[in-house]
């Protein structure tokens, strides 16, 4: 689909990424400041790849593969973290009006599918006064959560909102919301939020790219873009 626009018209059900499309999670709190923790939370030798990460994400699979109980106190002391990040992170320009228009439609549904944690998004959408805007949150709530790319979380997001594939579409802003779009078989709008992505996107024919979630909030409002 290349006419955002009306896939947005035709999909009522508007399911978005958190990092990204609606904040910047790591950004008043660095994403290396909190793998530098979550790794010494760990209590367990690091390879020097990981030692060096700036990517949480990639601590919590490590600890998976370690032991049941690692898998869990990293879970929760990166939940601990995202909450302290997302006090001080700064909201991606248009997101919340995006949702409040989306909200405010007649039939229309607004829910937050991410890798995130539902505490650290619960209290950003509380603090910034969304989340009675927000039908449901579809996030990680423990170190057993399948993420994506795997498509569970979307699944789980339909099943909820008791929405069927083809009345929703999903905004997200890396491959693994991409692939995890495809697997559910939802149409994908690519948030190209840097400049790399636009190519790194290209291949994904199924997905619309944007490069501002200004493009968004048009298409929520009805009106005429080409992006």
């Amino acid at each position: 689909m290349n006419d955002l626009r009306r896939l947005i018209a035709d999909r009522p059900c508007l399911l978005l990424d958190f990092d990204g499309p609606v904040c910047a999670v790591f950004s008043g709190i660095s994403s290396r400041r909190v793998a530098e923790q979550l790794g010494a939370a760990m209590g367990v030798s690091l390879p020097d790849h990981l030692g060096a990460t700036s990517d949480p994400f990639e601590l919590l699979q490590y600890a998976a593969q370690i032991s049941e109980e690692v898998a869990v106190t990293t879970e929760r002391e990166l939940t601990r973290l995202e909450v302290e990040a997302v006090a001080v992170a700064t909201p991606t320009p248009y997101a919340h009006e995006v949702i409040r228009e989306a909200a405010a439609r007649d039939g229309n549904s607004v829910a937050i599918v991410s890798n995130n944690s539902v505490a650290a998004i619960d209290a950003y959408l509380r603090a910034h006064e969304l989340r009675d805007q927000v039908s449901g949150i579809y996030a990680r709530t423990s170190a057993a959560t399948p993420l994506k790319p795997s498509p569970h979380l979307l699944e789980a997001a339909l099943a909820g909102l008791r929405a069927d594939a083809s009345t929703a579409s999903f905004t997200g802003d890396s491959l693994t919301d991409l692939l995890a779009a495809d697997s559910a078989t939802l149409p994908a709008v690519a948030y190209a939020n840097k400049p790399d992505k636009v190519e790194r996107f290209a291949p994904f024919a199924h997905a619309v790219t944007i490069t501002s979630m200004s493009a968004l909030l048009d298409a929520v409002r009805g009106e005429s873009i080409s992006q």
